[in-house]
């Protein structure tokens, strides 16, 4: 056992030995640093509920006020991104009179119109018709970016007494755009 003993220990020496050899010696280093870089654009999502103000009744319910309705725009911004929402006239061209202009629904055959506007604030107030020119502050809608999604309401009104507006069903396309 002793011999055993002896062999081994002589075995794990060599082995040691061998391994020591074999790792080899460094004489000098260098390092340098690495730069690691990422960007992000800005970026922007959105959707809108659409606009439908139901029945108008130029007779009576609507004879002496004006129908309103509400649709949601809902707008995601990678965050710090400043934006603002614009939206066309529409269709049809607009119908102005003395300093206020009014968006037109039309009727199938484009024969009988009724006149509506979209504001960016619940007072439906003219100075916030909401529009297409991105400067105008108050006649836009503006998001900040925060990376969650932000509702802004769009408040639309027909306008009472339209008594000459023909019966049946009125549409209008607005083009909604998100600038960025």
């Amino acid at each position: 056992m002793n011999q055993c003993l002896r062999i081994i220990a002589a075995l794990s020496t060599t082995l040691l030995s061998a391994a020591g050899l074999s790792v080899s010696a460094y004489a000098a280093t260098s390092a340098s640093d690495m730069a690691v870089t990422a960007s992000i654009n800005a970026n922007c999502t959105m959707s809108i509920t659409d606009l439908a103000f139901g029945a108008y009744d130029p007779i009576v319910a609507n004879a002496t006020s004006d129908l309103r309705a509400t649709a949601t725009l809902s707008a995601t911004c990678t965050s710090g991104t400043t934006s603002v929402v614009t939206m066309n006239p529409g269709l049809h061209p607009t119908f102005c009179m003395s300093s206020k202009c009014y968006r037109k629904m039309a009727n199938a055959g484009e024969t009988s119109f009724l006149r509506y506007n979209i504001y960016t604030e619940a007072s439906y107030s003219w100075g916030n018709v909401w529009s297409d020119n991105p400067i105008d502050r108050s006649s836009v809608g503006q998001v900040i970016g925060s990376g969650i999604s932000q509702d802004l309401t769009v408040y639309g009104e027909v306008h009472k007494n339209q008594t000459n507006a023909l019966a049946g069903s009125y549409t209008d396309t607005i083009n909604v755009t998100l600038r960025f």
